[in-house]
């Protein structure tokens, strides 16, 4: 039916109306259905790459990296912002405390620059398979190992997918202790309600099992933007009430002076707020215009300096030394602190599933279990779950998990892995005269050097730190030790 037909016909205005809207939500619907299917690219959060080829369009064209449908610039920008932000920025404010805050905002400025430059050099690698591969242009499940195989072989995939799968896994984890931590505030504020940490991650882990018995998260597709909104608004609120606590304090702020431990305590807090480089080729691959991917990675980041810049800094300014691993359980009772913590619950439930869904199912493909619903995958999943309970139930320290990950896995993704097979894919290009043939400048090659070198030094020292801090006298005891402690008091008593 065209629009003249449509005009001209002989209904009446009503009838014409009616077929209008049905025409409209029928075009809508399908819209929808095909973004559904192009967002997610399988089972994605701030944290995966793994892409199930059932979900790949089959229209995808295979000329000059563009395809036939998919993700805009703009709408993978946000899509991109919409993974990465997440619970990592609600540990910034404390991790300027070991910096006396300016060392901290300055590897915030640092981590943002160098991780759009990683993303965009992460960028070209797809473009350079893509070319160098067409079939890489149609399906793949898992865009950024195949990156690390075509550049260095076998290790690069076998490496990448280890250090994702870290990732994912750890960061379940993370959620885990921070929604019980969010759950354990708002139930004691709102209904005196106190029961221990420990406690509530048990009764959390028996609400989201059943979720995580999902196939694929496909129909979830707004869950990035609706990640991006529900943390922009928490940020922007924590903002209002840091500044509002600040101006309600009687005491002055305390603020320690930069130590070298502190330091390093930073690098791997602010590193897991930038957590996100092994989605960006998953992402890409959705685009229409894949080799305009790095005007949506740049875009990403600095939509995330805008939100992590100044809670960074006014979180910290405004409770210093005072501050939480959580900035949440920093701020003073009352409506704004609930909504925030609502908003985060909400957003942190409804993540969870989906940041455990990528690894699963790559280890059932291992394991051989059937794609559809049945009872091995929930008996896996839930196996996996409680296996995430006893990792928590171990270090019931949201700051210590998050630290060991962003000095660890996360660094290796966005700091090493890129400008290492950027180098090894560009210089591999003189292997098939048929590929295109590509050469890297001095300075672009020292600066990929210089980001190797302070993501394997960083990171390594940050690692230490991490480790020194879980073994530390501030370190929590794990939850079953402490329950057996207390056990053994109450007997000899």
């Amino acid at each position: 039916l065209t629009r003249g037909e449509f005009l001209h016909s002989p209904q009446s205005l009503p009838q014409k109306i009616k077929q209008f809207c049905y025409l409209f939500l029928h075009s809508l619907k399908r819209r929808l259905k095909h973004l559904a299917r192009m967002s997610m690219g399988g089972a994605r959060h701030s944290l995966t790459a793994y892409t199930p080829s059932n979900l790949i369009p089959p229209d995808f064209a295979l000329n000059d990296h563009i395809s036939k449908k998919g993700l805009g610039i703009i709408t993978a920008g946000i899509f991109l912002a919409g993974e990465m932000a997440g619970s990592g920025i609600l540990a910034l404010p404390a991790a300027l405390k070991g910096t006396a805050g300016p060392i901290g905002l300055l590897l915030i400025i640092f981590f943002t620059i160098n991780s759009a430059f990683s993303g965009t050099r992460l960028g070209l690698c797809w473009i350079m398979c893509e070319e160098r591969y067409p079939h890489l242009r149609a399906q793949v499940r898992d865009p950024y190992p195949t990156i690390g195989e075509k550049a260095v072989g076998p290790w690069g995939r076998h490496a990448s997918t280890f250090m994702i799968t870290l990732t994912l896994y750890g960061g379940a984890v993370v959620f885990l202790v921070l929604i019980s931590q969010l759950l354990a505030s708002l139930m004691v504020e709102l209904f005196d309600i106190h029961i221990s940490l420990c406690l509530w991650m048990v009764i959390i882990t028996f609400f989201l099992t059943p979720i995580t018995w999902m196939g694929t998260p496909k129909d979830f597709w707004p869950i990035a933007v609706g990640a991006l909104l529900t943390t922009a608004a928490a940020t922007y609120m924590i903002i209002a009430q840091g500044i509002i606590d600040s101006e309600n304090f009687t005491t002055e702020r305390e603020f320690s002076n930069p130590t070298p431990l502190g330091s390093f305590k930073a690098f791997s807090s602010i590193m897991f707020a930038f957590a996100g480089a092994s989605t960006f080729p998953t992402i890409q691959a959705d685009m229409k215009r894949r080799d305009k991917f790095h005007i949506s990675a740049i875009m990403a980041c600095a939509i995330l300096f805008i939100l992590y810049f100044p809670i960074a800094g006014i979180g910290y300014y405004s409770y210093g030394n005072d501050a939480e691993d959580n900035i949440v359980l920093s701020l003073s009772p009352g409506p704004m602190r609930y909504t925030i913590e609502i908003l985060l619950l909400l957003h942190l439930i409804s993540a969870f599933p989906i940041i455990t869904n990528p690894p699963s199912q790559f280890f059932e493909c291992l394991l051989n279990i059937e794609p559809h619903f049945n009872w091995k995958r929930c008996v896996f999943r839930t196996l996996v779950t409680f296996f995430l309970l006893f990792i928590a139930e171990s270090i019931p320290s949201f700051g210590s998990i998050l630290d060991f990950l962003g000095a660890t896995s996360i660094t290796a993704l966005t700091f090493v892995f890129p400008p290492l097979f950027y180098m090894k894919l560009i210089d591999s290009s003189t292997n098939d005269k048929d590929w295109i043939q590509r050469r890297i400048s001095i300075w672009e090659r020292g600066y990929c050097w210089f980001l190797i070198i302070i993501g394997i030094i960083g990171g390594a020292c940050a690692t230490y730190t991490a480790v020194l801090n879980m073994v530390s006298d501030d370190f929590k005891m794990p939850c079953y030790l402490e329950s057996l402690n207390e056990t053994a008091g109450d007997i000899s008593h």
